[in-house]
């Protein structure tokens, strides 16, 4: 394509279908013509599982549709990262990027992850996965299933303009919820003891096209009941409405302190990363304990570590690029009796609200970048009545000014020293706590399991030391 995608001329249904259908049937051909046994098969249709996962991202982060969404679900950044308006155009010839749908393809990152650990753990016990995957007719197979994906992807989603009808939302937990769904007959083909059944095998297919065409259908506005279940959830909402912003340049501009957005994103992170530590330890001990019994391998204890240490740097990497869309790209612009938040990347207003609504501010105290850094937050409540909304503005670098600017009801923007004290005594807690753990469980394992557990007091007692309000 040279430019933006143009709506598709009226198209046989079939033929559209034609391709993902040619490329189902491949695989039933060389089990019936060709002797491949059911663990071929198998491996196939997983390497097409994996790979259509990029497939569900790209579609995830172009789709046009707001996603439904509720105040109390989710953690506060992604919460504030599904209500994001705007889209940033990255190459001309394809759709526009919605930073608003980043969480949902942050959900499709890890969901691949988890489904090849699953994958390796729940069919080692049967046949040799890496032996499996590198056969040629798999390959092949799974090169013509990749094949007729990208031509649906490229001629229905993207030249007739699907994305334009679908939410995030949509994308993701379709392709979750057929992931499932072949996991499930996946594993049905595999543990019965005559896996070798032409007629179990015909009927996985059989019910894999059935998946497709259902999605197909869907995707054309045509879902009865059958073939709505199965190809997965409809939801969305009406975008919000655009924020009514003056006209003309603004009196004055604030942009975030990117330094400090950084910082506050690595801080974050690390803090939560020693929540989902245990998690990962235990999920990959229990993995060596079923691959390996009592006595596992070093290549098995090395294969599945990296594996699970992948996973979790994957979560701790979408929590940062999550931070940093939410908070980077804002600049506060102040036009006479209003303030706006505006995302640059975007091009969009975010939000407008009247200065004299601005009310209960406060400095946020328990900001380690902010005391590092010299830049300040600040918590204020907005609006009134059903309007009424709390929200975190900043970091910005000159604090003094930007209060002033926006007559924000703050008496200084100064910040007690933190208690040395505090800090002295959590990080020696913290440090004493893992050592007799550590030596009572001699296991850095269960040390790593208890790490939350362990960090507990000393981090209450961190938070005393932050300065007090006035």
């Amino acid at each position: 394509m040279t430019g933006p995608p143009t709506d598709l001329e009226a198209t046989d249904p079939w033929g559209g279908f034609a391709p993902i259908l040619i490329a189902n049937l491949l695989p039933l051909i060389g089990v019936l013509a060709l002797g491949w046994d059911a663990t071929t098969l198998v491996a196939i249709y997983a390497l097409e599982v994996l790979l259509s996962f990029p497939l569900a991202a790209v579609k995830a982060l172009v789709a046009q549709q707001p996603p439904p969404f509720d105040e109390e679900d989710g953690e506060a950044v992604s919460a504030d990262l599904k209500q994001r308006r705007g889209s940033v155009t990255v190459v001309p010839w394809l759709p526009p990027i919605y930073p608003r749908n980043v969480p949902f393809v942050g959900d499709v990152g890890m969901a691949v992850g988890w489904f090849w650990v699953a994958f390796g753990i729940v069919f080692s016990h049967v046949f040799d996965v890496g032996a499996v995957l590198t056969r040629p007719e798999v390959l092949a197979s799974a090169a013509a299933l990749l094949v007729g994906v990208t031509v649906d992807l490229h001629r229905e989603y993207l030249r007739g303009r699907q994305y334009e009808r679908v939410s995030a939302y949509e994308v993701v937990e379709t392709q979750v919820w057929q992931t499932l769904f072949l996991v499930v007959v996946l594993v049905g083909v595999v543990v019965p003891d005559d896996v070798g059944g032409v007629a179990l095998l015909v009927g996985f297919v059989v019910g894999k096209l059935l998946l497709e065409w259902a999605s197909f259908r869907a995707a054309h506005g045509e879902r009865s009941r059958l073939t709505g279940w199965l190809a997965g959830p409809t939801a969305s909402r009406k975008p919000r409405e655009k924020p009514a912003v003056p006209g003309g340049e603004p009196d004055v501009r604030f942009s975030t302190d990117d330094t400090a957005v950084l910082w506050s994103a690595a801080h974050h992170t690390l803090f939560g990363a020693i929540f989902y530590l245990p998690w990962h330890v235990l999920l990959w001990f229990g993995s060596v304990a079923v691959l390996g019994g009592e006595t596992p391998t070093r290549t098995l204890l090395l294969g599945t570590g990296v594996a699970f240490a992948t996973l979790y740097l994957i979560q701790l990497g979408v929590t940062v690029v999550q931070y940093v869309l939410r908070d980077l790209p804002l600049e506060y612009r102040r036009y006479d009796d209003r303030l706006v938040a505006y995302d640059e990347w975007a091009d969009e207003p975010q939000w407008a609200v009247p200065v004299h609504e601005l009310r209960e501010a406060d400095v946020v105290r328990d900001s380690l970048p902010d005391h590092l850094l010299g830049t300040r937050r600040f918590a204020v409540t907005m609006g009134w009545g059903d309007d009424e909304f709390d929200r975190t503005l900043g970091p910005v670098s000159d604090p003094d000014a930007f209060v002033a600017a926006c007559h924000l009801p703050v008496r200084s923007t100064e910040l007690g020293p933190i208690d040395r004290r505090c800090s002295v005594v959590s990080v020696a807690l913290v440090a004493a706590l893992l050592v007799v753990v550590f030596v009572v469980l001699d296991s850095a394992l269960f040390t790593a399991v208890l790490l939350p557990f362990v960090v507990f007091v000393p981090w209450g007692v961190w938070r005393l030391g932050y300065p007090d309000p006035d």
